[in-house]
């Protein structure tokens, strides 16, 4: 393992030339890197050959000794080294190898540097030694940055060969021609009532670019309704870039009395602006659904399908027209797919958790014009 500090003077740089980076301590602050600073700052510490460190398709490499906390983040960039796309594996683990979130796939561009900004964000709050493991199919290569909020000091982290294999726990799907997939395989989330989490996440870093199409499917097992309001929104997933203003889809399952499917979408919408799409539907307790979010930007559609995986169970299919024909997406910006809401208060009346449902197989296309 190789931990190399850099320079003050890329700290420097990265806040006088991009006037996006970083707070220097003032007035008791800590330092901190804005995103769009972290991705600067991890481009500037790539190594020069990257092939120098490159490892063979089917090899795991690690990259050791990183920490992160509420105030210290790591960031990390996997290269892809082949000529033609790479599907890779991502996994972070503390220093003991304990899972921290899911292991997940990503595919990557030919010759393409992927970062993920802040990879421990929300996994971790005290100051925790972290690792994380990289395979793919092709050659790659893959280095980490560490930024210490409280000393502004940025350490740098080689890669080296691992002896444990990594793979996906379990089959994912083909990614179609021209897309780049993101895939959490495996369970994804269960909702649990205090001291339990009721919403998890998914996050991905996305591709800079100017997207036309972006979907997502995941598959969800309908558990108890929420018993002081069946009819309430169960939400299915709320799936967004960055923030809730750019929505390519969300979707609230409405239980008795109600019965619906209940989807909404909108680039560049406040939530009220958002369109509505609402059919009836009666989803049922104990069946598992997989759900496939379609917002074809360039063509018109926008699409919920709802396919039932019990034999002999019914779907449904939401339609709707996107409200732009393409999206840019932002350098630094991020996949967001959220499962399960929160008890009802103030900020979202009608909203029910969804406790004991299971969410699985979480899977996002993203189609970049060229």
């Amino acid at each position: 393992m190789s931990r190399t500090p850099l320079c003050a003077l890329l700290l420097a740089l990265c806040a006088a030339g991009s006037g996006l980076a970083a707070d220097a301590e003032v007035a008791g602050r800590p330092f901190s890197l804005t995103p769009e600073a972290a991705a600067k700052a991890l481009a500037a510490a790539a190594p020069v050959n990257a092939a120098e460190d490159a490892f063979k398709g089917g090899q795991t490499l690690a990259l050791r000794g990183m920490y992160a906390s509420d105030s210290v983040s790591a960031h990390l960039a996997l290269i892809n080294l082949a000529k033609t796309t790479n599907r890779c594996t991502l996994a972070l683990a503390d220093a003991n190898g304990a899972s921290l979130g899911q292991v997940v796939s990503l595919t990557l561009e030919s010759k393409e540097t992927r970062p993920d900004i802040d990879a421990f964000k929300g996994l971790v709050s005290r100051l925790t030694e972290t690792a994380a493991r990289v395979s793919c199919d092709k050659a790659f290569s893959a280095y980490a940055l560490v930024a210490d909020g409280d000393t502004g000091r940025l350490d740098t982290v080689a890669p080296e060969l691992s002896a444990d294999a990594l793979a996906l726990p379990t089959k994912i799907p083909t990614c179609p021609t021209g897309a780049l997939c993101f895939d959490a395989p495996g369970i994804d989330h269960i909702p649990q009532p205090p001291p339990g989490m009721a919403v998890g996440r998914v996050s991905f870093d996305a591709p800079p670019g100017i997207a036309n199409r972006l979907r997502a499917t995941v598959d969800v097992t309908v558990g108890p309704w929420y018993p002081k309001d069946p009819s309430g929104k169960h939400l299915i997933y709320w799936f967004v870039v960055s923030k809730n203003i750019d929505m390519p889809g969300l979707l609230y399952f409405l239980g008795p009395n109600k019965s619906e499917a209940f989807a909404r979408h909108g680039i560049g919408l406040t939530h009220p602006q958002k369109i509505k799409v609402i059919k009836k539907f009666k989803a049922k307790v104990g069946h598992t659904y997989h759900v496939d979010n379609d917002y074809d930007m360039a063509g018109g559609i926008y699409r919920v399908t709802i396919t039932d995986k019990t034999p002999g169970g019914a779907g449904t299919v939401l339609a709707s027209k996107p409200n732009v024909t393409s999206y840019t997406i932002a350098p630094a910006a991020k996949f967001l797919f959220d499962m399960g809401f929160n008890l009802p208060g103030p900020d979202n009346p009608g909203e029910v958790p969804s406790y004991g449902w299971k969410y699985a197989n979480v899977h996002i296309e993203e189609y970049l014009k060229h």
